[in-house]
């Protein structure tokens, strides 16, 4: 494994940033913050709003530590899916998601450099294309390792994550279990690409 490889893999390792700053900024909330009814994008909020969706107020003081998480993590993830190509086999369900990857990851850095509140359309933008399409890579390099000998186990946890990913997303779209739920479908739909990232760059390093 070259240099430029091992970076990229490094690179998606420090994903695992954006979960630990995740606690962090919820930390210093002084108000309740729910991972069932919250929405992720609450603890980047600019501003101090009512929430008609939590029926709550919505007061993130550390909101520009999210920001800048949520973009350095959809950095690390679109390098990093450039630069592990190698790690990948060569075969187009990988090269596919590993573009896509790409993709989420710019798409993560529009949601971190645009709050909820003040940069509503380009946020939700964001959000709207990283979710699924992260989920669509996920399964497509999942399916790629799972069809080797080396990667069948990794590969198979990767495509059934973005299944149970993808159901999840359908869940929240549909509303189920109304704004009490929303935040708990959203975790489920969008976390699960940004842990396959991580897993993949401390698993596939390890065995090239």
């Amino acid at each position: 494994m070259d240099g430029r490889t091992r970076l990229g893999a490094v690179l998606w390792v420090l994903v695992a940033q954006y979960f630990v700053l995740l606690f962090v900024v919820e930390w210093r909330w002084e108000v309740p913050y729910s991972w069932l009814s919250n929405a992720i994008s609450d603890l980047g909020a600019a501003t101090c709003f009512q929430s008609e969706q939590v029926e709550r107020w919505v007061c993130s003081p550390w909101h520009v530590v999210s920001g800048v998480s949520w973009t350095l993590a959809g950095l690390c993830l679109a390098a990093g899916a450039v630069l592990v190509r190698p790690l990948f086999p060569d075969v187009r369900t990988a090269r596919v998601g590993l573009v896509l990857l790409v993709v989420t990851g710019l798409a993560l850095t529009v949601v971190g450099l645009n709050p909820e509140d003040t940069s509503r359309s380009l946020h939700i933008a964001g959000a709207v294309v990283a979710i699924p399409v992260g989920e669509v890579a996920m399964l497509l390099t999942g399916l790629a390792l799972a069809r080797t000998d080396r990667w069948r186990l990794l590969g198979r946890i990767g495509a059934s994550a973005a299944v149970v990913a993808a159901v999840a997303l359908a869940l929240m779209v549909a509303q189920v279990g109304g704004p009490a739920l929303f935040g708990l479908w959203e975790r489920i739909a969008a976390f699960p690409v940004l842990l396959w990232a991580v897993a993949c760059g401390v698993a596939l390093p390890a065995r090239n």
